[in-house]
């Protein structure tokens, strides 16, 4: 059963566009500036504002990709507009990390600049024939919408404020494509375009992850449990990339932009856990003044394989391999083992956190080989997803410029 749009599934997709790869570069500074601050205030108020800071910047992508993937223009004025966002994400994310000496209103101020900025493109395409104008005219009234709240929580007293910018960011969060799931059309989902941009973000991220690891252990001397981690953080990420790319991409997604939304915003769960196991290891490999520091790698490390797993869950609900309950069922149990030893490890004191991040190893590995004999009995349609080797970038001239 399809949800949202019954309009056509799919359309003649084009490359991925430079444009859009240029747009992820400052998405990458943003969360390495985050992860970083994480990483020293490694509290729990910290993880909520970092996290939802990262939720916040990751939304704005989200809005751009799926306006991208309807209206691909890539003109004077567009990317203008990507340029001034992507000016506006740097500057929000250094201004968050200094919010202790400058006005903690100044982070709010720029990310409703930014709001503006992403409705005034949907603004653009509004008068586009057929329900893809309709559509974008929806989406940028919900974006207006937001940006005024935001503009109101800073009026009002302090306390409602949190209430108001609740408000403002479920409204970023919601897909506004559920109104059109009730009978208006909207134009096809580029399906070949979305699975291939999430993708493409998702490698990203786990770049990112030996990225971090490899800062923490370059500012020491390498020694045995160094070497140890790293062989550990490979095993993982090598699994993890192997989880997705022989499932997600070639799995497709669920008829419908509301299902299209629904999919690219499990992946911002999933790209949280990612982040979250590329911190928790490096605070593993750390050399702390007190010993519980390993005590906050193994809470990190939890967080982040159910992070990592629930969104693999959710991406797979949403996609068109069947049946679904093999895999679905196979990354609930990981969830389960990865909670089940991270309580073993702060309750048992033979577990140290050593053998729970051989153990992590362990599941990670045994999942990918279940994952990759459960697919055998599956089955995808033929029109659905893109291969591996398809994950490449198209340049495309035009005639007169040959």
């Amino acid at each position: 059963m399809s949800i949202g749009s019954e309009l056509p599934h799919t359309k003649i997709s084009a490359p991925v566009g430079f444009l859009e790869l240029f747009y992820d570069l400052v998405f990458v500074a943003s969360t390495m500036v985050l992860s970083n601050e994480f990483s020293h205030d490694p509290t729990w108020e910290s993880a909520g504002l970092c996290s939802l800071m990262f939720v916040l910047v990751w939304l704005l992508w989200f809005h751009t990709t799926v306006l991208m993937n309807i209206d691909r223009r890539d003109d004077i004025t567009q990317r203008a507009l990507m340029f001034l966002q992507m000016f506006l994400i740097f500057i929000l994310t250094l201004e968050f990390v200094d919010r202790s000496a400058t006005n903690p209103d100044l982070v709010g101020l720029i990310y409703t600049a930014a709001v503006f900025v992403l409705a005034l493109a949907y603004h653009r395409v509004v008068n586009k024939e057929g329900g893809t104008g309709d559509w974008a005219r929806g989406r940028r009234n919900r974006l207006i919408l937001a940006g005024l709240l935001m503009i109101a929580a800073f009026i009002i007293p302090d306390g409602i404020d949190f209430i108001i910018w609740g408000v403002a960011i479920m409204l970023l969060i919601v897909p506004t494509s559920a109104a059109h799931s009730r009978g208006l059309p909207t134009e096809a989902l580029d399906e070949h375009h979305l699975t291939e941009r999430a993708a493409l973000l998702t490698l990203v991220v786990i770049g990112e992850a030996f990225l971090k690891v490899a800062l923490v252990v370059s500012e020491g001397s390498m020694d045995w449990r160094d070497i140890s981690a790293i062989v550990v953080l490979f095993v993982i990420l090598f699994a993890l990339f192997s989880i997705y790319f022989d499932d997600i991409p070639k799995a497709g997604i669920r008829p419908g932009i509301l299902a299209g939304e629904a999919w690219l915003l499990c992946h911002l769960v999933l790209q949280l856990g990612v982040i979250a196991f590329a911190i928790g290891m490096s605070k593993y490999l750390q050399i702390a003044d007190r010993g519980h520091v390993h005590h906050y790698a193994i809470v990190i490390l939890c967080i982040a394989f159910t992070g990592i797993f629930g969104g693999l869950a959710g991406i797979g609900l949403l996609g068109n391999r069947r049946p679904k309950k093999p895999l679905l069922l196979l990354r609930l149990v990981t969830i389960v083992l990865a909670v089940g030893g991270a309580f073993a490890a702060w309750d048992v004191g033979a577990v140290t956190p050593v053998i729970y991040v051989i153990f992590l190893m362990v599941v990670a590995i045994a999942h990918a080989f279940t994952d990759e004999f459960l697919q055998r009995s599956t089955t995808v349609p033929t029109h659905s997803g893109i291969e591996a080797d398809e994950l490449v970038l198209g340049i495309s001239y035009d005639e007169e410029n040959k």
